[in-house]
Parts: C-alpha cells; structure tokens; sequence
C-alpha cells in the first residue's frame, strides 16, 4: 500500500525558528497538525556526550518536521526494529506536538506530555503512534506532546561526582519541559495546564521530575502509569560501580581520572553504550543494569525527604489485572520457576532466605506445581515486586502529604489481540503491563485489536477518563458533583488509600480492596525482611 499523503500543517514560529509539518485530521471540524521531529536540545554528541543537554541552535527558513526522528542508541533484538522504527541515533533529543488546528479556548488548549517506557534502556516515541493520537486524544482539545531522551549508558553513566554525575536521560526529559514552557503556546497549549504522563519507565521518570526542585514547578498534574519513584528498581543501588564495570568491558581500564576516562569513552562507537535486555550484566541487587541514582544534583535529598516538599499536584495512577506476565515469559509453573520468581522477588532484600519463606507460605502455601494457581502466585509476586507495590507505596505516602485528590485505576478489561505474538510466550494470558496503552493512544505495543462495539467502548471510558485529568485534574469531568464516566471515579483517602476503580469489559465499578489484599502483604513482608 502506497504512504497516504497528507496536506501540509499550519507554519509555527518556535523560539527557534519556523517549524511545519502534517495535517494528520484535514476533514471536519476538528482538525489536527502533527509536527514530528522537532529538536528540544542540540545532538548530544562528541563532547556533550555524558553532559547535560544543551538547547538546539536556532535555523533559518521553515524547519520540515513532518516524520519521527530516529530513536535513541539502543540494542536491538531483531532487523524489525530497524525496519519499522528507524535506525537509532545518538542525535535523538527531538520531540513531537500534535495539536487542534480550531480556535483554542482562552489561555490555551491544555497539554500532556508523554515520556515512553523501557527499563530506561529502550523505546521511542514511534512505537506510541501519531494518527491515533490525533483521532483518540487531540480530537478532544488537548495537545499531546511525546519526547524521547538518552538510554543505557549515554543516559544513564555515572561517576559519582560532578565530572559526570548521571541521570541525562532525566536532564533530557526536564530539558523537554523547559521547550514545551517556552513554545507549547505557539502551538495552541496552555503553558499553565500541563500533565505529564508516562509508562512504566517513564512512569518513573514523570514521579522523579514531581520530586526533583528543578522540575517539580514545571508541570501541573501527574499521571503514572505502572511505575513510580517508590518501585524497587526506580532508583539504581549502585550506577557509579556498573559504570566502572562497563568501562573496563569495553576496555577501558587505563587512566588517571575521571575526565581521561570520559575522554576515551567519548571516542568509542555509540552503539556500544546499549544495554542487552535479554543478556543484562548487573550489580547483584539492581533489578535492571541501568537507571536514576541519587546524584546530590537532581535529587539533592532522599527521595523521601522530596516527597514531602514536592509541589503538590493532582495525581492519576494505576496497573493492569497481570502487570506481572510481562515480565516472565518462559516462566514454568515448576519448584524451578518459583524459584526465579523468589529471586527476583528478594533481590534487593537482606534476609533473603526468611523472605523466600515467608513468601511461599503467604502466596503459594501447599498448591501444587503444574497448575494455574501455581502460576498466579508467581505472576502476583513479580507484579508487586516491579510495579504494583511502588504504584501502592506512591498512593499511601502521597495522600497523607497533600490535598490534591488521587485516583487509582485497574485495567481489568483484556482482548487476547492486544498482545500479538507476545501472547504465545505467556504463562497464561490477561492484561499486562503496557496493554491500556492501546485504549489511550489507539496504537497497541504488542498488537492491535479489532474495534468491536466492546473496545470502542472501554476505549471510551478509558480516554474520557485520562482527557479529563489531563483538563481539569479529575478523571469525571468538568464538575465532580457528576460524572462523564458510567460511574463515578472516587480519589482514594487516608483511610482507604487503595480505594480503585476497575476498568472492565462491562461497566466500570469502585473497588473498596486492591487485589483481595495481596499487595499490602507483599509490602509488609517486604519491609519486614529488608
């Protein structure tokens, strides 16, 4: 099938110099301008390799932006990556808007900003589409904004000390804030209603810059998705040691401080800074080989200690039924496999063996192998152990800090299609981690459903709930005395901080307990051994 061409967008004037792009919707009333590929900061290469982003140069004339630009260095598992993605590039800082071409209301349409997961060693913004952002979310007055940062090691290396603290893939996105305060009005969005949103990794990432001060003041609402500054790998154990043992991978052993070391890193192949997912050399108690650490520089303080000072903000959270399959593909329901399972469980953990055991009694007790139940136990543990208790952790500790309401969802609702070929690999199948993505952006990132009357309308349901958030801070609307949705979204309180509400194949419904309890006993035995 031939590229559909489509009509080109209005010009916007950047503070950087004209930019155009596509109209991706030119029928009706509402129609919508997508510029993809803008530069937020200029190409960290050479020597801003390993340093903070930098702002891009400005150009002259009209800048097309009219196609992604390649994404970050990273590893790729298989030539289809390249095909359907692009070829990586450590010339990656670039962002794309898309935005309603009708007349905005006063101070702007409101914005959202999305920060794409990966283990902080991949993705892109490809993966999360461009005409189904327009139809599903834009078409509804908002302006989305997706952005893409460094990863693995050129994100990620650290010294330790002020040479080369870390944390650039979050300079990057910070950077990206920075551009969307100075220009996202250019282009129709209200600088002062801005939510940033993210997914896993970058569910994480959007957490860290509410508690960094020098992000905390540049957004306005928050909205995690299955990732949260509380998840055990959110945080590394130890980047500065797994940068040294990189570097002498790599071969460099040999130098007299840590500014020779960064030269000679300078000088080898970008490609070599990406991490194998499927083959991670990692300290023995990071859950992941890369990520954030606390550099006295972002997070000048605990993480703790920035919660509470953070710039209090709306906030919308959730995890799916199975968060954890994603994670355990292969997994067998044998003592073998409980056995990954409790190691992954325990990583981090001091009293490993006690846990194990606690573990075992709390969650499997004496269920046989070979059985789905055998399976859900594990599935349930790799769940908290990742995700839902850092999403649990984030509600407790946040709504006895602030007043600002809180809304907690479970995506219950599961279309064996939305995981593609993925499926054939898992344990057994339900909605797992990333699987809401298709119901918000109209592009799944396993695969894609049919769109019966039945997806159409938890589509609905979901995406009326996040536009909403993202517009006035509530997921029913406008006026929380009613509601948009089939039933209405309750925040959680003091009292009852895992107060959910279940996105279903059916109606909607309030739940008063998350997961029959299973995660607030994780937690505790947790914290118990650790």
């Amino acid at each position: 099938m031939p590229d559909i061409v489509y009509p080109p967008s209005r010009i916007v004037e950047t503070a950087y110099g004209k930019v155009e792009g596509r109209r991706l919707i030119s029928e009706g009333e509402r129609k919508v301008d997508a510029f993809q590929g803008i530069p937020f900061a200029a190409p960290p290469v050479g020597d801003l390799r390993f340093k903070k982003p930098q702002q891009p140069e400005s150009w002259e004339g009209v800048r097309e932006t009219k196609q992604f630009a390649a994404p970050q260095i990273q590893y790729l598992r298989a030539y289809q990556d390249n095909k359907d993605k692009g070829v990586p590039s450590e010339d990656s800082l670039y962002l794309n808007v898309f935005t309603p071409r009708w007349e905005a209301p006063e101070g702007g349409f409101p914005v959202m900003v999305f920060i794409h997961w990966g283990a902080f060693a991949f993705g892109e913004a490809i993966s999360y589409g461009d005409i189904g952002i327009c139809e599903n979310i834009v078409t509804r007055g908002i302006v989305v904004v997706t952005i893409q940062y460094r990863l693995g090691y050129l994100g990620f290396f650290s010294t330790g000390d002020a040479i080369c603290p870390g944390n650039f893939g979050l300079w990057d996105q910070i950077e990206a804030l920075k551009w969307v305060q100075l220009n996202i009005g250019a282009f129709g969005g209200d600088k002062n209603n801005v939510t940033v949103a993210g997914l896993s990794a970058g569910s994480v990432s959007v957490d860290l810059l509410h508690l960094s001060p020098h992000s905390t003041n540049l957004f306005h609402k928050v909205f995690c998705m299955a990732g949260t500054a509380e998840c055990r790998w959110a945080i590394h154990p130890d980047m500065v040691a797994q940068s040294r043992r990189k570097a002498k991978r790599l071969g460099v052993e040999k130098f007299s401080n840590d500014e020779e070391l960064l030269a000679q890193l300078r000088l080898l192949p970008a490609e070599n800074f990406a991490v194998d997912e499927d083959n991670q050399d990692k300290e023995d108690k990071a859950h992941f080989e890369v990520g954030p650490c606390l550099d006295g520089d972002l997070f000048p303080e605990s993480i703790e200690s920035l919660r509470r000072k953070a710039t209090p903000k709306p906030i919308l959270t959730g995890i799916t039924k199975d968060e954890g399959l994603l994670m355990m593909p292969g997994r067998k329901s044998t003592s073998e496999g409980l056995e990954e399972t409790l190691l992954e469980a325990t990583r981090d953990c001091r009293r490993k063996e006690e846990m194990k055991a606690e573990l075992i009694s709390r969650f499997v007790g004496d269920t046989k192998p070979d059985g789905p139940v055998y399976m859900r136990a594990q599935a349930g543990m790799v769940a908290d152990t990742y995700f839902v208790a850092g999403v649990v952790e984030l509600c407790r500790k946040t709504v006895q800090l602030q007043t600002n309401s809180i809304y907690l969802y479970v995506f219950e609702h599961f279309n064996p299609s939305v995981l593609g070929k993925l499926g054939e690999a898992m344990a057994f199948q339900g909605p797992t981690h990333g699987c809401e993505i298709f119901y918000l952006f109209k592009k799944g990132l396993f695969g894609n459903p049919e769109l019966s009357e039945t997806e159409k309308r938890v589509m609905d349901i979901y995406t009326t709930a996040c536009t909403n958030f993202v517009k006035y801070g509530n997921p029913n609307g406008s006026n929380d005395s009613g509601s948009d949705l089939p039933r209405h979204w309750k925040p959680i309180t003091i009292e009852n901080p895992a107060l959910n509400y279940v996105i279903t194949s059916d109606e909607p419904k309030m739940n008063n307990l998350l997961f029959e309890g299973r995660t607030d006993a994780f937690i505790n035995i947790h914290n118990m051994y650790n």
